[in-house]
């Protein structure tokens, strides 16, 4: 007759297994989750630049009786949560202010600036207005501050926070003080 912790330590090798049998389909669950979701994020940000490509291209051919994008903007409603197409910011030059920015652009950039330090992308998304809890309103307001940041506008410190570039943040102001010694991307220093 086996006896009776013998027979309890099989048990226990036997659950074993099967736990690790399950954290393995698990984790092979959790990685096609992930790919598919990196898919839905590349298939989305592709969708949005090639909208806004094909808006900025039927701005260059519409005549100038029609506005550019009047469309898009009677379809977004003044809610702000309505698909929005701004054109996209120039590379800051000395002498330029946020005047030159447009919609949404504008806008993140004036929270980034009225921010007492750096900000996030959730924090961005509340101060223009946005769902913060929903991951597609935030990544739109993200995806403006990657391209502010790109263009001279912002900085990006290594958390993933947004801060002003130097040379916008004392245009028309003053220096910001978030700005203080954080030389402007692409800026050249001795």
């Amino acid at each position: 007759m086996p006896s009776v912790l013998g027979l309890m330590e099989q048990r226990e090798v036997r659950a074993r297994q099967e736990l690790e049998s399950w954290t393995e389909v698990l984790e092979q669950a959790q990685a096609e989750v992930n790919a598919a979701q990196e898919r839905v994020d590349r298939a989305r940000v592709g969708r949005e630049e090639l909208v806004q490509v094909l808006a900025e291209e039927s701005a260059v051919n519409t005549p100038a009786s029609v506005p550019p994008g009047g469309e898009v903007a009677a379809a977004a409603g003044s809610s702000g949560f309505g698909a929005r197409y701004d054109e996209r910011p120039p590379v800051w030059q000395s002498g330029v202010g946020e005047e030159v920015l447009s919609g949404l652009y504008r806008e993140v950039f004036a929270a980034v600036m009225a921010a007492s330090g750096p900000v996030s992308g959730v924090e961005l998304a509340r101060a223009v207005g946005r769902e913060a809890d929903s991951k597609n309103e935030v990544e739109k307001i993200r995806h403006r501050a990657y391209a502010l940041e790109r263009r001279g506008w912002l900085v990006r410190e290594k958390s993933g926070r947004f801060t002003p570039a130097q040379g916008p943040g004392s245009v028309g102001r003053g220096v910001s003080p978030a700005s203080v010694g954080r030389p402007r991307p692409g800026a050249v220093t001795a």
